[in-house]
Formats: structure tokens, sequence, C-alpha cells
């Protein structure tokens, strides 16, 4: 009959190293296995090159039209960072062009609208309009050249303001105010001498003059 003890582990076990003692070295691993982490980053050698930024080259514009330098590279650098072509980048100047244009347009039609509309209210102005329209506006030119001004006509005719009714008929009534003051009949005395516009607006003593 066996025996029911269970016979004893015979397996050595190792010896705890003596203080003191090396460490034993590690055991080298086979040949072929790899000692690259799993979850390495990939090197930059290994990785794909970058795409090169796109360059663009000069862009069409409608004739008469013109873009800064400044804005031009402004608008260049948006659009490599955005990665558009160059058929892509033509399409936004396209765009922006034409709303400029139209906001150009759209201010200059305003100001032609509103000399139209002055030029109306002059010729019926009961002052200075209908049959005396024409006497009017060579009163005001004479006025004008009276006052002898180096470029107020080319003022006037800048600014629209040569059209505007009040301006018109101030230089009206001071184009009237010289002739009748210069041709005005005196029981066969001579002619006074012309006045200057101002002395014909302020009278004898001009305006901001001391009194005496």
């Amino acid at each position: 009959m066996a025996d029911p003890t269970p016979s004893p582990d015979t397996t050595p076990v190792p010896a705890m190293p003596a203080p003191g003692t090396p460490a034993p070295e590690a055991v080298a691993q086979p040949s072929g296995s790899s000692t690259v982490p799993a979850a390495s980053a990939p090197s930059v050698l290994g990785s794909d090159a970058p795409e090169p930024a796109p360059t663009y080259s000069d862009f069409k514009l409608p004739e008469g039209a013109s873009v800064d330098d400044e804005s031009l590279k402004a608008a260049s650098t948006l659009f490599a960072d955005s990665g558009l072509s160059q058929e892509q980048a033509q399409k936004f100047i396209d765009l922006a062009v034409s709303r400029e244009q139209a906001a150009a347009r759209k201010g200059t039609q305003a100001f032609v609208d509103l000399q139209t509309k002055w030029v109306s209210e002059i010729k019926a102005d009961p002052d200075i309009g209908g049959d005396k329209f024409q006497a009017s506006i060579a009163s005001a030119a004479r006025a004008i050249d009276r006052l002898a001004i180096p470029g107020l006509r080319e003022a006037l005719d800048l600014t629209g303001a040569g059209n505007n009714p009040a301006i018109v008929k101030a230089f009206a009534r001071i184009g009237q105010m010289i002739s009748e003051d210069r041709f005005r009949p005196g029981n066969g005395a001579p002619l006074a001498a012309a006045k200057s516009p101002a002395e014909v607006i302020y009278g004898a003593q001009p305006k901001g003059g001391a009194d005496t």
C-alpha cells in the first residue's frame, strides 16, 4: 500500500546574494528580437516631407482696377496659409475687386444725382431761375472773376459746390451788387470807380476793421 505522505519538493531554490555582491548581468536578448517600444513616436526622417507653401503669380485685375501692394501681400499670405490654389485665390481677388468697384459706382452715382437735383432747383428758383437763369449765371461768373481767388472756380467744379443753389444765388447777388454799384446813373456825373467785392458787401469800412 502506497504511502499517502507527499514527497518533498526537490526543486533547487536560487540562493539570495549576500550583501555587497554585484547583481548578475542581464540575460542577452535572443537575436532578431526588437528592443524599440511599440508605442514610440516616428522619427523625423521616417515621416513624410511637409507640403511646400503655395506661391502665386500675378493676379488678373479688371482694366483700370488696382490693388495696393500691402493689401495684396496680406491676401497672398492668407491664401497660402489656407492652402488655396492659384485659381481659388483668383476668385477671392475677383470678388473683392468687384465689391470695391460697386461701392465706388454707388458713390459716384449718388454725387451725380445730387448735382442733377441741385441744377433743377436752381432753374426752378423764382429769384435766379426761369427766364432769369442765364442772367443769374452770368452775374455769378462776374462775381467769381472779380474776386480773383486762384483755384476758386476749379474748387467749385471739383466739389460740386458750383451747383449748390445757395452758392449760386450768393454769387449771383454779389455779381448784381457789383454791376449796380458801377453802372448806377448819377445826373450826368462821371461813373464812380469800380469797388471791390469786399467794399460792395461790407461798405466802405471792411469787415473787421477798426472804427475811426
